[in-house]
């Protein structure tokens, strides 16, 4: 009986990633008329897409970084926290808007659950996808201008996996959320209230210097911490601080997707009735 369930545990992830795979065409597509159709009529167009979180950096650097003079090092001037900032951002935007959406991806599409037969998880992983696509453009430029001024390449070879491997993170908590939704509702409330006090309990706006030693140790059961410390470091240092960390956000990344998954597959026939 044991060995029945992790074997099905252990399969749930490849069911997913086989049908991601197999409906891969429709998935982009779906991914893409969403980002189009957002803007559909609106004269600024994808101008849209970067102005709210511009807006919102903008805001966030010039509080942090010029009022209440935020720095990360003694010898860091504002231009490297403000890098800082930015680094810690513009990742953590895209996992909240991908958490927020995915979280009711299934109860936004009943209808097209009801009334068609496709892979449900598709509707999830195009509600995680459509962020990194329209909001990770920011991260690119950011990494752009590292290696410009700073002449890191490194910056090349560690940010795709760290972005490939948050995916999957943010995917795995979205399968968990978003079948917890359709059973209850109240799940989608609670979440964006996670979301709304998770970026203050990670060190976004602020360095992890500036905790007590007890917070610092509490913060390594944030899931969320080694992602956010490996782009910082990438960003602000030009390399990995520690390999520590991307193998530490590398296992929550397993963990989310895994036991997502396994959740998923386990009440994807269950969907078209409650919802």
């Amino acid at each position: 009986m044991h060995l029945r369930y992790v074997k099905e545990i252990l399969q749930s992830p490849f069911d997913i990633l086989k049908n991601l795979f197999l409906y891969h065409n429709i998935l982009l597509q779906m991914v893409f008329r969403e980002i189009k159709g957002k803007f559909a009529g609106s004269v600024g167009g994808l101008f849209w897409n970067f102005a709210h979180p511009l807006l919102m950096l903008g805001v966030y650097i010039f509080v942090f970084v010029y009022i209440f003079k935020l720095r990360i090092g003694p010898s860091s001037g504002a231009g490297t926290s403000a890098i800082y900032l930015m680094a810690g951002l513009f990742p953590w935007m895209i996992v909240a808007e991908g958490l927020s959406r995915g979280t009711t991806s299934l109860i936004e599409n009943a209808s097209l659950i009801q009334k068609t037969s496709f892979p449900t998880e598709i509707l999830t992983a195009k509600a995680v996808l459509a962020p990194l696509f329209s909001q990770g453009v920011a991260i690119l430029l950011l990494a752009l201008y590292k290696i410009i001024f700073s002449g890191s390449f490194e910056i090349i070879f560690f940010l795709p996996l760290v972005i490939f491997i948050q995916f999957f993170f943010t995917l795995g908590m979205a399968f968990l959320t978003a079948a917890a939704t359709v059973f209850f509702r109240d799940v989608a409330q609670l979440v964006q209230i996670v979301i709304n006090i998770w970026i203050y309990v990670t060190p976004i706006l602020y360095p992890l210097i500036m905790l007590p030693e007890w917070a610092k140790k509490v913060m390594y059961f944030n899931p969320l911490y080694p992602f956010i410390e490996t782009y910082q470091s990438l960003f602000v240092r030009g390399e990995p601080e520690s390999l520590q960390m991307f193998i530490y956000a590398s296992i929550w990344a397993v963990l989310f997707f895994v036991s997502g998954a396994f959740i998923f597959n386990k009440l994807k026939d269950e969907f078209a009735d409650w919802l």
